[in-house]
């Protein structure tokens, strides 16, 4: 970054000693006998000048982004008055000091001086605004450029890592036969990785509703084969209160905070179990997952990192308003509060629908593991 500033620094630099060398060459060659050479002449008055491009430039940063015309007006008339200022010190303060080029001003008259100051600041006042705008837009085609190849970074990266789904439903079913006589807990753990599965590749497609009572199942999927990775001696309190008949949100938002909990959480402690509570509210439309949990010590999980943020352009990009997410996180423990508004679905609307068939599996009933009570 200090290397970029670096080199736009001295490209302006280089802009306006050609500029200024330029400018004094057609003056030397509009009237060659009278042209007085001096470092003060050719540098110093041009100062207005370039305070006048640099100004504008930043009122254009300040006001076009969003656009707000007034206070943009108000600045350009501000940026003027400072060139007007600059440009009377100038000629009638700094001139008398210096071999300038050109005729002795005329005594000042403010309106006069005025005008010819505003045929000045027009044509800089141009080239900041151009300048402004130029930059912009390069700023903007280079922001499409990287968001275009990270879309097809993104693509390239779900190309290879796609699973087809019918082959790993199949495979799981072929597995839960062969282990359902030699283990019920093997195959009760290949049943809910297969559920796990199914749900997570359909709804992974896109960001469409889906009801909350299949997310509410997701997770207590999750939580059961995570019980059967740690022996059942997870201390999970996951609660749910309220209807949640018909009630839509978009998917995988709230098992990716179920997930970062098992991922980051102490969930073992008996004293200090997870606690885990939904609750939808009829009255105000709106769900609210609270979580709390101690931090695990010593190793954890692998993580990417990106699974909070995820959810936050998510929520942003899906929810326009109503959507309240706030974290507490200390040293020793994690809270989390999210509120977002639901949507219901009518009896005549189309329910979401697995592509995936699991008649097989559901003919095995899996009993529930209950997480442990909270004891104060």
């Amino acid at each position: 970054m200090i290397k970029h500033n670096y080199r736009v620094v001295t490209y302006h630099l280089i802009f306006w000693v050609i500029y200024i060398l330029l400018n004094n060459i057609l003056t030397y060659a509009q009237d060659p006998k009278s042209y007085i050479f001096n470092i003060g002449d050719i540098f110093i008055f041009q100062i207005p000048n370039i305070c006048t491009v640099y100004l504008c430039i930043l009122a254009c940063r300040k006001y076009t982004n969003p656009l707000k015309p007034f206070p943009l007006f108000l600045g350009i008339t501000i940026v003027f008055a400072f060139s007007y200022l600059l440009w009377y010190t100038m000629t009638y303060h700094i001139r008398p000091y210096v071999n300038a080029n050109g005729s002795t001003p005329p005594p000042f008259n403010f309106i006069n001086y005025g005008a010819a100051v505003l045929l000045v600041f027009i044509r800089y006042s141009i080239i900041g605004i151009g300048y402004h705008f130029a930059s912009e837009g390069i700023k903007r085609e280079r922001k499409l450029r990287l968001i275009e190849k990270e879309k097809h970074e993104a693509e390239y990266a779900f190309l290879r890592a796609q699973i087809n789904p019918h082959f790993l439903n199949n495979t799981l079913n072929f597995f839960f036969a062969k282990s359902l006589p030699l283990s019920q807990e093997l195959a009760d753990g290949i049943m809910t990785l297969s559920k796990i599965m199914r749900y997570s590749l359909e709804m992974d497609k896109d960001d469409r509703m889906t009801l909350i009572d299949e997310e509410i199942e997701h997770i207590k999927n999750v939580i059961k084969i995570n019980q059967l990775r740690f022996n059942n001696k997870l201390q999970i309190d996951f609660n749910v209160n309220g209807k949640t008949d018909n009630v839509r949100l978009i998917p995988l938002i709230l098992i990716t905070i179920v997930e970062n909990i098992l991922k980051h959480g102490d969930c073992t402690d008996k004293l200090h179990p997870v606690k885990i509570t939904l609750n939808i509210n009829e009255i105000d439309h709106n769900i609210c997952l609270t979580t709390w949990n101690k931090k695990k010590n010593g190793p954890k999980e692998l993580s990417s990192g990106i699974g909070m943020e995820n959810i936050k352009k998510r929520l942003a990009n899906h929810y326009k308003k109503g959507v309240a997410l706030n974290i507490n996180e200390t040293e020793i423990d994690y809270s989390l509060e999210l509120t977002l508004p639901y949507n219901k679905v009518t009896d005549h609307q189309e329910k979401p629908s697995s592509f995936d068939n699991l008649g097989f599996l559901e003919h095995f009933k899996i009993p529930q593991i209950k997480p442990q009570p909270y004891t104060s």
